[in-house]
């Protein structure tokens, strides 16, 4: 008993404190947590496997469910560790980097001044209140830190690196749906979704507000109404929804007192209706920039340049000579993709991880200490904890004889 209770201590004080960083710290904020003790219940047994990486190494073989890797030396593109690869799975904040190969093209073309003066207000009407606030409050602080002014190309730095959505929106309006198009089409990827305003998204999920629908308050009447849509269509009513800053006002007053009406689990389920891809694909989009032949080798460099934000970092450096990347953080998804050169033999290694539609507690768990990023940027440098990945994989897959 005594062990049980200081397991839930620890538990709900990972949660809060995980919350209060992703969510932001307000009353409604507190309610909304307490007010899902099923789903912060939901996946407990499996919370033992974020205390080493080797432990989270025996999750990820063993619930392939969750969970999409590719990792693979630039130089050795046929050898590596290939789990799951082609399972579409949650774009989510992964689409950026789309966003930021259309402005550095649309910037290498002179069509966007990377030294605009950005108008605050122009980014702050796709804020939502409490919908991944604290992150987004984190960017508007350091690009406002000096005289209060920025510009586009510092705002789209701090998008990367702060994961603000508000600023990918105002970013993915400023490039144009076409233009976005375009730039994905170059890819000629097959299974990955064009990136839409999560302002859009999170409108179009929510059983409360008034976007359509019959505002019941019931999420899974409203996910089977959803379901009834194509993709396409459900992209255009997200963009649509978006687009509509009347809407965006009145729902803002509705999400600031009940959120999106949504529990920590139903939110986790409305990842379906978001933009999907692969590891497979992402990788490959990401090996192209790597190797400079996205458009030109100055819009590459350029784009690589914007992901070496995580490069800044003292820990990194002790392990890499050079490192990109984008990372993801959402109720029930923990995911990204980079590059990284080795500092101990020199290899680089391109990668996707993701960790999909996780339990709402293991998820709070990992997203408590990063250990997702920790894992992704040792599986580059660790051979250890990349053997260890591989022949757990493979000895799970003997097993259950996939």
């Amino acid at each position: 008993m005594k062990r049980a209770f200081k397991f839930l201590a620890v538990f709900l004080t990972a949660a809060i404190a995980v919350y209060i960083m992703v969510v932001g710290l307000n009353y409604s904020a507190f309610k909304t947590l307490f007010q899902n003790a099923e789903g912060m219940a939901e996946g407990s047994e499996y919370v033992e496997n974020t205390y080493s990486l080797k432990d989270l190494t025996r999750f990820i073989a063993e619930k392939p469910v969750y969970v999409y890797v590719m990792s693979y030396n630039v130089n050795q593109p046929d050898s590596g560790i290939f789990y799951q690869v082609d399972i579409p799975h949650t774009l989510g904040f992964m689409g950026s980097i789309f966003l930021v190969a259309e402005y550095e093209r649309q910037v290498a073309d002179g069509i966007l001044d990377p030294g605009e003066v950005v108008n605050k207000d122009e980014i702050q009407q796709y804020a939502l209140p409490q919908i991944y606030q604290n992150a987004h409050n984190g960017a508007m602080e350091v690009l406002t830190a000096d005289d209060g002014t920025f510009t586009l190309d510092e705002a789209v730095s701090a998008m990367l690196e702060y994961q603000s959505l508000p600023v990918f929106d105002y970013l993915w309006f400023r490039l144009g749906e076409d233009n976005i198009r375009t730039m994905m089409a170059d890819f000629e990827l097959e299974h990955t979704e064009m990136p839409v305003p999560f302002s859009g998204l999170y409108l179009v999920i929510s059983p409360i507000l008034p976007n359509g629908g019959d505002q019941s308050g019931d999420a899974a009447q409203h996910f089977e109404s959803l379901g009834q849509f194509s993709r396409d269509q459900l992209q255009q009513m997200v963009i649509d929804r978006a687009s509509d800053q009347n809407l965006l006002n009145r729902s803002k007053e509705i999400i600031e007192k009940d959120r999106l009406g949504l529990t920590f689990m139903e939110e986790r389920t409305a990842l379906n209706f978001f933009p999907q891809t692969t590891a497979r694909e992402l990788t490959s989009v990401m090996e192209i920039i790597y190797k400079d032949e996205l458009i030109s080798e100055e819009v590459s460099k350029a784009i690589k340049e914007k992901m070496r934000w995580s490069f800044d970092s003292e820990p990194i450096q002790r392990s890499f000579s050079d490192y990109g990347a984008i990372y993801d953080n959402r109720m029930g998804l923990l995911s990204g993709f980079d590059f990284g050169t080795s500092i101990y033999d020199g290899h680089t290694s391109i990668q996707a991880v993701f960790f999909d539609k996780l339990p709402i507690a293991f998820w709070h768990h990992m997203s408590a200490n990063h250990m997702q990023e920790d894992y992704q940027q040792r599986l580059i440098w660790d051979p250890a904890l990349y053997e260890t990945t591989l022949n757990m994989i493979n000895n799970e897959s003997t097993k259950t004889g996939n």
